[in-house]
């Protein structure tokens, strides 16, 4: 499923003109000191989480367990992984969730907002009639740069927890919340498949986020903004009634009803703030031409 998603999305892409603008946007990541920066944090804050984690299980056990420690006080994969948001390396997982706007727009959405902010970029776009398409190319090379960024962030996270964590069974006690959502019952018999799905899922949502983003980028055009608004935004979403992290996180308490609303009010909410932003960036690059 994901690959074929993948090679939609190039296609996609390549229909509509935008191989070169993904070919370039990828080159400079490579080439900008803050882009691999930002990544080598991320990547060793998730390594940092895991080893607390490791940590937190196996030195203090030894002591209870000279010989072996049993596979039920050892945290089943799964539940100790990023997502979960359920072990010693959590304070880290939490910065890395709350703060994720920021770490877009390190990574690519700041050339974005410089860009924006040269006029003549824009009159040269409605000259070729092209704004459209190059708006369209934008947010798609977006979505797809950090779609698989997360998910290749995510996996990787999840290997090294099976190999740490391979003969752990225990799920910390959610079991006992199964009583009152089918959902988590169903997780908890496949749960290394719940995994994936959600990392298929989450990676998705931090796509369609940085679409988001990218188009208050060009939108706002001033840093300060987009740094406030893409971060509170992002906040709020985290506070609403039916919380974004009802669909993020797996093996939580909360049944059907709530993963549905809560994904939903997220794509609601990013939709409106994407179609908007469109429509703000076409009415911009009206006015600067018509001068």
């Amino acid at each position: 499923m994901w690959i074929l998603l993948i090679i939609q999305t190039k296609r996609f892409i390549i229909r509509f003109g935008g191989r070169h603008l993904l070919s370039s946007e990828i080159s400079a990541i490579k080439n900008s000191k803050i882009s691999r920066k930002t990544i080598y944090y991320t990547i060793i804050m998730i390594l940092l989480g895991e080893f607390l984690t490791w940590k937190s299980y196996f030195f203090q056990s030894v002591a209870g367990y000279p010989h072996r420690v049993p596979a039920s006080q050892i945290i089943n994969p799964p539940t100790a992984a990023f997502l979960s948001l359920n072990s010693s390396g959590e304070f880290l997982q939490l910065i890395l969730m709350l703060l994720m706007p920021m770490f877009l727009i390190l990574i690519t959405i700041q050339r974005s907002i410089e860009r924006s902010q040269d006029n003549s970029t824009f009159v040269l776009y409605t000259r070729m009639g092209n704004l459209n398409k190059s708006l369209i190319n934008g947010q798609l090379v977006q979505f797809t740069i950090f779609t698989l960024l997360y998910i290749a962030l995510f996996a990787g996270d999840f290997l090294i927890n099976i190999v740490l964590f391979h003969r752990g069974t225990s799920f910390k006690g959610v079991e006992d919340a199964t009583i009152n959502s089918h959902l988590l019952s169903l997780e908890l018999s496949h749960p290394y498949l719940t995994y994936l799905i959600f990392i298929f899922v989450v990676s998705v949502a931090f796509g369609i986020y940085a679409v988001v983003t990218y188009v208050l980028a060009l939108s706002l055009r001033k840093t300060f903004l987009v740094y406030l608004v893409s971060l509170g935004l992002w906040i709020m979403m985290f506070a609403l009634p039916y919380s974004s992290s009802y669909f993020m996180q797996p093996f939580i308490e909360y049944d059907w009803k709530e993963y549905g609303l809560s994904m939903l009010s997220y794509l609601v909410i990013c939709g409106a703030v994407i179609l908007v932003g469109n429509w703000i960036v076409r009415l911009q690059s009206h006015h600067i031409y018509a001068k």
